[in-house]
């Protein structure tokens, strides 16, 4: 009877001891996740008042100049991009008729994927009919060669663009 106590004290002790690692597992990926999903404060200091601007512009009409604006210095504003990037513009001055006015825009999500690339998605709420932006934007890393106390940290680009108004696409 004494062996088969101290089994059950024995098996108690290491399920005891692997609950705890498993709790503090868990607890730690949590924490890292939560710290790997938000970019920081500065990287929404400079890709969000351009979102901002561009949904302005689009409300007062000006689609060529929030176009023009959002897309500077953009690899999506190169002669290559330049056949999508004129259909994307069509399709956009084309929502106005079924969906309404621009009311207003919301931020969704903010998304960050590793430490170079941003997901930004905004709903802009039209009279009639919502539509989902979805903004990419991507920050080279910073040279190994340059120390990081000299070099400013590097911009961040929009790499992508598009919109959506099919709401099911939100779920993914």
């Amino acid at each position: 009877m004494k062996q088969q106590y101290h089994l059950f004290k024995n098996l108690y002790a290491i399920g005891a001891t692997a609950i705890c690692f498993l709790l503090l597992l868990v607890v730690c990926l949590f924490f890292t996740a939560g710290a790997q999903t938000q970019p920081t404060d500065t990287s929404r200091d400079e890709f969000e008042p351009k979102i901002k601007a561009f949904f302005s512009a689009l409300e007062r009409g000006a689609s060529n100049q929030a176009f023009d604006d959002l897309l500077q210095g953009s690899p999506l504003n190169s002669p290559d991009a330049n056949t999508s990037l004129r259909e994307l513009r069509t399709k956009v001055d084309d929502l106005q008729t079924p969906c309404g006015n621009i009311l207003a825009s919301e931020k969704l999500e903010i998304k960050q994927i590793g430490t170079s690339t941003t997901l930004v998605r905004y709903v802009l709420m039209y009279e009639h009919y919502p539509v989902i932006w979805t903004f990419t934007f991507y920050r080279k890393p910073p040279s190994s060669t340059v120390p990081s106390t000299t070099a400013p940290p590097p911009r961040w680009t929009l790499v992508e663009l598009h919109f959506e108004t099919d709401m099911k696409n939100l779920l993914r």
